[in-house]
């Protein structure tokens, strides 16, 4: 009976290839119509929580849900490169949750945003740029909610958030808006006191004929 001698180096690969499909802490490779991921995963078991966005990773393609999991945690690095070897994103996970410093590009190379996370939620300073580099917008998040002055260079906008929600400026006005709106009060006040004397006038008057009339 002949005997059938497989190579050392094909033996190696086989048990590669065994333990990157049954080990989660080996990195991973998948890609789409558009992009190709590298990431690595975890097995660990957490209790999700409601306010958060968690990616896991099941049946071959990468998942996202707020509050739930059903699969792999994303840990540790993360790669999203365009078709053209080109990074499109890159940042890293703990526990199925963003954390750190992400990075985004356009597919000419040029970078597109920078923001920063903590524990899952947006967290720190934010910037956007666009295709030819040039700073689109900037601001600062705190627990995932714009917070104080955001500019906006396509807008030549300047908004202020608190805890995400637009604080109203006020107004200022010029020098000449204030004369304008001064002039007016005076005219309005003085307007009011005409009338009141005239009312008192008419008032005396009527009071005197009254008194006229009660002596005939």
């Amino acid at each position: 009976m002949k005997t059938i001698t497989i190579p050392p180096y094909l033996l190696i690969i086989f048990a590669l290839t065994l333990i990157s499909f049954g080990d989660p802490y080996l990195i991973k490779r998948i890609s789409d119509k558009d992009f190709r991921y590298e990431f690595y995963t975890t097995d660990k078991k957490i209790t999700p929580k409601t306010s958060k966005t968690y990616f896991w990773f099941k049946g071959g393609l990468i998942h996202e849900a707020q509050g739930g999991i059903a699969g792999e945690l994303l840990n540790d690095k993360f790669t999203k490169m365009y078709h053209s070897n080109q990074l499109a994103e890159q940042g890293q996970f703990k526990n199925g949750l963003r954390v750190g410093e992400w990075k985004t590009w356009h597919k000419n190379g040029i970078l597109a945003s920078i923001l920063h996370y903590s524990n899952g939620m947006r967290s720190g300073k934010f910037f956007r740029y666009d295709e030819i580099g040039n700073l689109v917008e900037n601001g600062k998040y705190s627990s995932g909610l714009k917070t104080g002055k955001w500019t906006n260079a396509e807008t030549q906008e300047i908004t202020t958030y608190k805890k995400g929600v637009i604080v109203k400026k006020k107004e200022v006005l010029t020098k000449s808006e204030k004369y304008r709106l001064k002039q007016e009060n005076i005219k309005t006040e003085s307007a009011k006191e005409s009338q009141k004397d005239q009312e008192e006038t008419s008032d005396a008057l009527k009071l005197k004929a009254y008194k006229a009339k009660t002596k005939e």
